[in-house]
């Protein structure tokens, strides 16, 4: 799911911003980026975020609020080792470097560096967790919005697949007396003599029977349909509507290779096209 938040972490000698972000998959990625001189913040940040999300991948980033000019200077150091890196390659080549005041300039604005020097992490932990505490607030409940609108979304279309359950079942209703009369026919037309009574027929005839009735499958399917609109509401419900999926398109498959009637197949066809829209959308979910 898709979500974004911010949240300002003021130290006494800088201010920085806590930025995460997160798009749609299945599981959970998470990265962190921030200072150089915090290397324990990814893995103490990653399980802050953990602890709080269970889908998605999450992008948190720890920046410097824009600098005051006063607070940043050049690095004298750094733009004499450019321009003496650029002589030697412009003597390499056979090309006449002079450099200009534009020139050493731009190098200056490009390695100017933060004369702010950042406090140990261990001493302002709380405060970088409360600040990324602040931030996944946000982004959870923007993700919150998202997930009730999948939420009403996936519930109308499982009503949908409800109507064509009901219609595959009465296609299917009177589907052994019609293939009784259809092989009876048959018969007679073939010039075989055989009644009702054979047994050759009535074993033919409770095959199909068995083979066609789909009524266990219309059954679980209600199951299914109201463990699926329960788990909507429930949190972290994501993976176990992963599996409810998984049975749907399971029950309404046998319910196409068990099908007497054309009627019932095109509905089969629609309700595995529900289903499949269904499975994208419940993978955002958690």
């Amino acid at each position: 799911m898709t979500g974004f938040g911010r949240a300002e972490l003021n130290l006494p000698s800088v201010r920085l911003s806590v930025e995460i972000a997160s798009v749609n998959q299945k599981n959970l990625q998470v990265s962190v980026f921030g200072p150089e001189a915090w290397p324990a913040l990814e893995s103490a940040a990653s399980g802050w975020i953990r602890g709080r999300l269970q889908r998605g991948k999450v992008t948190a980033r720890i920046t410097q609020a824009a600098a005051s000019a006063s607070s940043r200077q050049w690095d004298a150091e750094a733009v004499a080792a450019s321009v003496d890196e650029l002589s030697k390659i412009a003597q390499r080549v056979g090309v006449k470097f002079s450099p200009d005041t534009d020139l050493i300039h731009r190098l200056a604005e490009s390695s100017r560096r933060t004369s702010v020097a950042l406090p140990e992490m261990a001493e302002v932990e709380s405060q970088i967790k409360a600040a990324f505490e602040s931030a996944l607030s946000g982004l959870v409940t923007m993700r919150a919005q998202e997930g009730a609108s999948l939420s009403a979304d996936l519930t109308q279309r499982i009503s949908r697949i409800g109507q064509m359950v009901e219609g595959m079942a009465l296609a299917e209703k009177g589907a052994s007396g019609r293939h009784r009369e259809a092989l009876l026919k048959r018969l007679k037309e073939a010039g075989l003599g055989l009644d009702v009574g054979d047994e050759r027929v009535l074993k033919e005839l409770a095959l199909f029977a068995d083979r066609s009735d789909i009524t266990e499958e219309v059954v679980r399917l209600k199951s299914h349909f109201a463990q699926f609109i329960d788990e909507l509401s429930q949190a972290n419900g994501g993976r176990k509507l992963d599996f409810l999926v998984q049975e749907l398109l399971r029950e309404v498959n046998t319910i196409g290779s068990k099908a007497a009637e054309i009627a019932t197949t095109k509905l089969v066809l629609e309700a595995k096209t529900e289903i499949e829209r269904i499975r994208e959308q419940v993978q955002n979910l958690e």
